[in-house]
């Protein structure tokens, strides 16, 4: 699980404008707190992961980045970096690709599965803690299986969040959205006006849906939101 589209795309996505510290849940290789780092330069970045390997790989990838003085790993769950005191409502942005399987098949590598099966972080704790983790003004971002929106819409709100944007993600114009990336707030920072109600979701085609030499044309948006992390399309 070194590096996917869900990463690439929710840590393109997520707003950081005036993020000064952010926290990614469940760090994998770290690619989206190096994302987040490159997008804000003056942010410190904490990636936070259970699994050893993959804790060992991100700790490498930030040491070897030209971000590695803003770029922190903590090998942890989730749940016990949120009981940290010191920590506790210190960020503005908690950005997660968390592991969003429920009651699926898994594979027999236990690393896998504790990056894809929500076993070891449920979706409860995982709001729970992202609160007890940002500040009174933070933000939230993540993204989500299309088959569990109304869960985490519900669930969110019982947290005391508020969505303030979403965007459906599709392989193409001709496919069904299967996640969506999500952005939320405290809600006792938000007028009533603001409901999530409201929210008209984006939309982002990954590809055209033309293939030219069984190459892909991806969509403009895709490549606006990529186009500081690949240098080549082609």
């Amino acid at each position: 699980m070194k590096i996917g589209t869900d990463a690439v795309l929710l840590a393109s996505w997520c707003d950081v404008l005036g993020v000064d510290s952010a926290v990614d849940f469940g760090s994998g290789s770290g690619i989206i707190a190096l994302m987040i780092a490159q997008r804000a330069p003056l942010a410190e970045v904490f990636g936070i992961e259970l699994e050893p390997g993959a804790a060992q790989q991100a700790a490498y990838n930030f040491q070897s980045s030209p971000f590695h003085t803003r770029l922190h790993l903590l090998q942890d769950s989730v749940q016990e970096f949120a009981k940290n005191r010191e920590k506790r409502g210190g960020f503005d942005l908690v950005i997660t690709n968390p592991p969003y399987f429920h009651n699926k098949p898994k594979s027999p590598i236990k690393a896998r599965n504790l990056a894809r099966h929500d076993e070891s972080l449920p979706l409860e704790e995982l709001l729970q803690s992202a609160h007890n983790s940002l500040k009174i003004e933070g933000r939230l971002c993540m993204v989500w299986p299309m088959e569990r929106k109304h869960e985490l819409i519900q669930s969110a709100k019982a947290h005391g969040f508020e969505l303030i944007r979403i965007c459906d993600i599709a392989g193409s114009p001709a496919h069904s959205p299967i996640r969506f990336l999500s952005e939320w707030i405290k809600a006792d920072v938000l007028s009533e006006s603001n409901s999530s109600t409201m929210i008209e979701p984006e939309r982002l085609n990954i590809e055209l849906g033309i293939r030219h030499d069984g190459k892909p044309e991806h969509s403009q948006y895709y490549k606006q939101l990529l186009e500081e992390f690949v240098r080549d399309w082609d």
